[in-house]
């Protein structure tokens, strides 16, 4: 069920992680141990691609559903359905027998005749994605058999985000890390009755980097323009990695600058950078002797991006998390917390880039929730802590989950809810020892998804 489970601590231990004080609580509450909601007993997430959470509200029927996608080690693809007026929860099984590896969890399109349209694919060794779509309006438990999407001769096919664009009607965009490995976008007819689509307009290339594998959160304005915010290349090969901004209008492929200036037309040829393009505002982030991460991108109520995102020592062993704002004349690179090194217990030390995580609330970008080390009664645990950015960046911190036995990581805010929500803030609560499950990693992501509203604590 989504509430919250609360239960009594036995003593009292020390809540000041990394620094933070805890905000908002009275001194029993601090001995209460808390960790969220369960939504799946066991699944995963990766943090690009999304929304891999989303909340419909359709006005006319006045549906109010939530549906948030994950994978278990064992290949099993599934999404919940919560219904915020009868307070059902279904869970709906999507694929079976698939490539167990947390890469490959769906995302979730509303269409304009409020069906729902869910994707996913297999990391790096399939030419295609995979999709359902909802036989009924505002329902998952009823969908299309699986269908597929080829993208054989254009490059990679992870990470797919998916955008209804009110500029196109009879159409949907799809981003992905594509030709040459690079930010990727083709345009498809919306499904027909049958679930069926066109290819409208091949893929291609937003930008090419000098490096081999630039890595890229997208959003959009639902009109005209998408954004996104996009890096280099991974941290593991590039020192430094920085950090860029940019905005695509999908009428014309036109791509500009935060400040409307014209960079490229990417129909054309894709839009180069590297380590030689060092200015704003181009540039968003470009420190010495770091290398960033790119883990949200939102816009905030004067139509601005926010952008969440973590700096990383070269050896990787100090991670630092940033809450980076165009302010209408610069970027602010606001600190929010160190967040000591990777997360996960993977005994070969790989993936040290991989951090707790963060992820902006979109309904307001000032409100970032993180996954930080934290004393507790078990020692030092990553918990769940939300911090908020004033205008004038001083920022207020507020721990959510505390005294936790196992790692919370990978903060996602549930695309289009609101703090009230039964389902609002999700992520991951467990062990975690690999992206993948394979011979020489046999355990992967055995972990649980669970989630918060403000009304638990």
């Amino acid at each position: 069920m989504i509430f919250g489970r609360f239960t009594s601590a036995l003593a009292a231990a020390g809540l000041l992680g990394s620094g933070m004080g805890v905000s908002g609580l009275a001194g029993d509450d601090r001995d209460m141990s808390y960790n969220g909601s369960e939504i799946f007993a066991s699944g995963a997430y990766c943090w690009f691609a999304d929304p891999r959470a989303v909340r419909h509200v359709n006005p006319e029927t006045g549906s109010d559903k939530t549906y948030v996608g994950s994978i278990d080690t064992d290949g099993t693809v599934k999404a919940l359905q919560y219904d915020a007026v009868t307070g059902e929860r279904t869970e709906v099984v999507l694929d079976t027998d698939f490539q167990p590896d947390d890469h490959n969890n769906p995302m979730f399109l509303i269409l304009p005749d409020n069906r729902v349209m869910i994707f996913w694919s297999r990391h790096t060794v399939e030419p295609r994605f995979y999709y359902r779509v909802s036989r009924q309006p505002d329902d998952i438990t009823g969908m299309s058999d699986r269908k597929t999407v080829s993208v054989e001769g254009f490059g990679n096919y992870t990470y797919p985000s998916p955008f209804y664009m009110e500029d196109a009607p009879g159409s949907f965009f799809l981003t992905w890390r594509g030709v040459r490995w690079h930010p990727t976008i083709a345009r498809y007819s919306l499904p027909d009755e049958n679930g069926d689509i066109e290819k409208e307009i091949e893929p291609t290339q937003i930008v090419q980097s000098t490096a081999a594998r630039p890595y890229a959160k997208y959003d959009s304005n639902g009109k005209d323009r998408i954004y996104f915010a996009f890096t280099t290349g991974h941290p593991d090969n590039e020192m430094p990695n920085w950090l860029y901004y940019a905005e695509l209008d999908i009428n014309t492929f036109d791509l500009y600058d935060v400040t409307g200036e014209h960079i490229a037309n990417v129909a054309e040829t894709p839009f180069s950078f590297g380590h030689d393009t060092t200015e704003p505002p181009l540039v968003v982030d470009n420190p010495t002797g770091y290398k960033n991460w790119v883990w949200d991108l939102a816009r905030d109520s004067a139509d601005n991006p926010v952008i969440a995102q973590v700096r990383i020592m070269p050896d990787a062993r100090s991670h630092n998390y940033f809450h980076s704002a165009w302010t209408g004349s610069e970027w602010r690179n606001t600190f929010l917390s160190h967040a000591s090194g990777w997360f996960h217990q993977n005994q070969h030390n790989a993936e040290r880039c991989y951090s707790g995580g963060l992820a902006l609330d979109h309904g307001d970008p000032g409100t970032v929730y993180m996954s930080v080390p934290t004393e507790g009664r078990h020692g030092e645990v990553y918990e769940i802590w939300k911090a908020e950015v004033g205008a004038d960046g001083e920022v207020e911190k507020t721990q959510i989950t505390r005294h936790s036995e196992k790692n919370n990581v990978r903060p996602y805010v549930v695309l289009d809810s609101e703090p009230s929500d039964r389902i609002h803030v999700t992520w991951m609560h467990g062990d975690y020892y690999y992206w993948i499950v394979n011979r020489d990693n046999p355990l992967g992501f055995p972990t649980a998804i669970m989630t918060h509203f403000e009304g638990e604590w």
